[in-house]
């Protein structure tokens, strides 16, 4: 049953589990990587998310198994 609700909802469905540790991540990043000045929307907002909050996040995941 949950295998059929997995694909009605499609990819935008993720387990308590991945939603805990999302969460964690990113209050962790919160603390740990500085944010940018610029505002959002501005080409050095995107460069900084591509280039430091991305990889963080997803080094941070990987920890945490996912």
């Amino acid at each position: 049953m949950e295998a059929a609700i997995r694909f009605w909802n499609g990819p935008g469905w993720s387990s308590p589990a991945r939603n805990k540790a999302d969460q964690e991540c990113f209050d962790e990043l919160q603390l740990t990587v500085p944010k940018p000045n610029a505002p959002r929307g501005s080409e050095a907002r995107t460069e900084w998310l591509i280039n430091v909050y991305g990889p963080a996040r997803i080094e941070c995941m990987k920890r945490k198994g996912f």
